[in-house]
């Protein structure tokens, strides 16, 4: 777990001396001739994030449950395009092996490609829209960044889906909705699932709507096993005999975050509006998030369909935050929450729980040196 938390460290403080850098304006300056040459040093550190995070992920070997099975669809896909076993796979990543597959047969690479395309559109996202970027690069990092070593199409898909719910936040609906489309052509659930509620959380509801759909979701858990059979004969029809698919877990430390989450929202429910209205859809985005952790846990796939979700609280809670006009009140809710996500992050790992395990490219090297040297 080492190597996790220093990459971890190394992203938060640079997460900290962007904030310190745009509130003291810092640039470095270069003579070039009578010419003088301003750079701000946060785009420096924006770079050494987004480098730390490409070769953190890109380089890793053989980490992540689907490593080996992302590495067989490109290896397969390079050797005949039009493979018959991927017809069902998203285009988008069918084309994107494809593209590379010109260029190299060396499946590493495109590890290294979808993680550099998770890692700057993520970065890109809290860039713009985040209001307190170590907080932003802590959910980030430990939500769709980590998650994507195992879902790699999904991730991507739920990163584009992060910037789209940025663009909602700014009103910039169309492209919102380019951008959930476009997530589709990754992981086809952006347009099964996230699509429709991308459109319900755009709109403000009177607070009796929201209890109403409180109880609709109480109603359903009492039926959750009829529900759930329709479900997945509707979405996941292949999944019917496959125990996995009925299988849930509830989760306390999530569903205290998330409640956690949604009293700040609904605490500062006004001023986020009165700051921008389009803050709603993270209004909406947290509330909808506590009642599927809190009461329909049990939804088919929730343990995967969560990823769109999870990973949006690194805009939601800075905005909420940005309301308070206490500045020690601020740091306070910061330091509370991250106080808590550090220990349900590391403490379940130290009692035994977790997969930490971490190598690179190179160590696949040595490996290949060191069989070639056996005879």
């Amino acid at each position: 777990m080492a190597i996790y938390l220093v990459v971890l460290s190394i992203i938060m403080i640079l997460g900290f001396c962007i904030e310190i850098g745009k509130a003291n304006r810092w640039e470095a300056v270069f003579a070039a001739g009578r010419r003088e040459i301003r750079i701000s040093l946060t785009g420096v550190f924006w770079a050494l994030i987004f480098l730390t995070l490409a070769l953190f992920g890109g380089l890793r070997y053989n980490v992540g449950t689907d490593y080996e099975s992302y590495c067989t669809i490109f290896t397969d896909i390079a050797e005949n395009w039009y493979a018959a076993r991927y017809t069902g796979t998203e285009r988008g990543y069918v084309w994107l092996n494809r593209i590379v597959s010109i260029f190299t047969d060396e499946p590493q690479v495109i590890i290294f490609i979808t993680n550099a395309i998770i890692t700057f559109v993520g970065l890109h996202c809290l860039r713009k829209y985040c209001r307190f970027v170590p907080f932003g690069l802590f959910i980030f990092y430990t939500t769709l960044y980590y998650y994507s070593f195992n879902l790699i199409r999904q991730g991507m898909a739920a990163t584009i889906i992060f910037l789209a719910m940025g663009y909602a936040s700014d009103g910039k609906w169309k492209k919102c909705i380019a951008a959930v489309v476009i997530a589709g052509f990754f992981h086809r659930t952006a347009w099964q699932f996230m699509l429709p509620i991308v459109v319900l959380l755009m709109f403000r509801y009177k607070p009796s709507v929201y209890f109403i759909c409180f109880a609709l979701a109480a109603l359903a858990t009492l039926f959750r096993d009829t529900v759930t059979l329709q479900l997945i004969a509707r979405f996941y029809p292949s999944m019917l005999n496959f125990e996995d698919a009925y299988q849930f877990e509830f989760s306390f430390t999530q569903v205290g975050l998330c409640l956690i989450y949604m009293i700040l929202c609904l605490m500062y429910y006004k001023p986020m509006l009165q700051a921008k209205k389009g803050n709603i859809v993270y209004i909406n985005a947290a509330i909808f998030t506590f009642a599927m952790y809190a009461l329909l846990f049990w939804f088919p796939m929730w343990s995967r369909l969560n990823l769109y979700f999870i990973g949006l609280f690194a805009l939601i809670v800075p905005e909420a935050v940005s309301c308070e006009k206490d500045r020690k009140m601020r740091i306070f809710y910061y330091a509370g929450i991250l106080a808590i996500l550090l220990f349900f992050y590391i403490v379940p790992t130290l009692a035994g729980g977790g997969d930490w395990y971490y190598a690179t490219y190179f160590d696949k090297l040595k490996e290949l040196a060191a069989e070639k040297m056996i005879p």
